[in-house]
């Protein structure tokens, strides 16, 4: 279960059980466990079954399980979906990434829905007015700046579309994930619309749509398949700062990069449902905010630019891996900022603490990706008598 945080501690979320200690209970709980799931799939027991059985083995890291199984190649397959959501790429692709070797003797840990690839072809979903398959469906696609907007007809979900479209759209999103691979659809397609009627020129086929994709973004499928990859994908922004803004919320901010922009988006949106997704799993997430006056001369935006690459490389060093990853950062007329996600809140602040304390900036403050909460100053230099 996720812990309790009461809306006063906002701001300071450190969790009885961070997703670090919940990852490592998980997989020990996992590798004591998985035989009785190995069997069921060997059974071909019915889908309700497995995913009970998913449901208790994933429960005590995740507050809300989105997995499914398979065997491929003589090896079981764990695939963990997002389902749409942005927020499950980082804890997924760390849960993958400390899998056990023993859990590895026997399990593919795969993050994000798969490709069907070839056998797309044959692949069939149930409706409630009998079956639709691949080849029922005809695509258009229009590319601008490496996004596609997708159109697509399929005569058999006509009768849905008009009575439960939302049912509609999640059959066409499911076949576009097993045709392209959850993370391709939801990385580059950046409109779906559902038609009517057919278009008037040529159409691609389900098992047309990967080579097609992997021809207009000019990446392999191991590119397109691969997890670790959307998670160091960094977006550079401009902004127009406010030069009245001090208050440590960004507003300040001219320019910055960061792999984890969604997250970025709802901040400043005044949203909370992604940091909700990451506190019920034991995540903080959030930035360091410290002073730049300090910074002169003519070389001060590499200055500012190193010390944050240099202070970010130090806390991830000193707090592991396993409690910090660097998620971005941004330079504002007042302030400069390191974006992280924290698996192990408290490590990571007890070791920012010491790293600025050594570096020489007289203050530094951890604020939440939460407009709503306050920030906490962890650091302020005090000057000699």
């Amino acid at each position: 279960m996720a812990d309790e945080i009461k809306k006063e501690d906002m701001g300071l979320p450190v969790f009885k059980r961070p997703f670090s200690v919940r990852v490592r209970e998980g997989w020990e709980n996992f590798l004591k466990k998985e035989k009785k799931l190995r069997r069921l799939i060997d059974r071909h027991a019915d889908s309700e079954k497995i995913g009970e059985q998913l449901e208790k083995l994933l429960s005590p890291v995740f507050e809300v399980v989105y997995a499914e199984v398979g065997f491929h190649e003589g090896k079981y397959d764990l695939i963990l979906n997002l389902e749409g959501d942005w927020s499950r790429l980082f804890p997924l692709t760390y849960f993958k990434n400390h899998a056990p070797r023993e859990v590895l003797g026997n399990w593919n840990i795969l993050v994000g829905r798969q490709s069907r690839e070839e056998k797309i072809g044959n692949y069939q979903l149930q409706t409630e007015d009998g079956m639709v398959s691949a080849e029922d469906f005809q695509i258009w696609t229009t590319w601008e700046e490496k996004q596609a907007k997708v159109s697509v007809y399929c005569e058999k979900l006509l009768p849905l579309l008009q009575e439960k479209e939302g049912a509609a759209y999640w059959i066409v999103y499911t076949m576009l994930d097993y045709a392209l691979g959850e993370l391709t659809e939801m990385k580059y397609i950046c409109e779906l619309e559902i038609l009517r009627a057919p278009l008037g020129e040529s159409a691609l086929l389900l098992k047309q749509l990967l080579s097609h994709f992997m021809e207009q973004l000019s990446l392999s499928k191991e590119e397109l398949f691969d997890a670790e990859r959307y998670c160091r994908l960094y977006t550079a922004y401009q902004m127009k700062p406010n030069e009245e803004a001090t208050d440590g919320l960004r507003k300040d901010v001219y320019a910055g990069s960061g792999c984890f922009f969604p997250l970025l988006n709802e901040f400043w949106r005044a949203e909370s449902r992604m940091m909700d997704a990451l506190h019920a799993d034991g995540i903080a997430a959030g930035y360091f905010c410290y002073p730049l006056y300090g910074f002169q001369g003519e070389d001060r935006g590499t200055r500012i630019l190193d010390y944050r690459d240099n202070m970010a490389d130090e806390i991830e060093a000193l707090a592991g891996s396993d409690s910090f990853t660097f998620i971005g950062g941004a330079s504002g007329i007042y302030y400069g900022y390191i974006d992280f996600i924290a698996w192990d809140l408290k490590t990571v602040l007890d070791t920012a603490v010491s790293v600025f304390g050594k570096s020489g900036i007289d203050w530094v403050m951890f604020h939440s990706f939460r407009q709503d909460a306050d920030g906490i100053t962890l650091f302020e230099k005090r000057e000699s008598k």
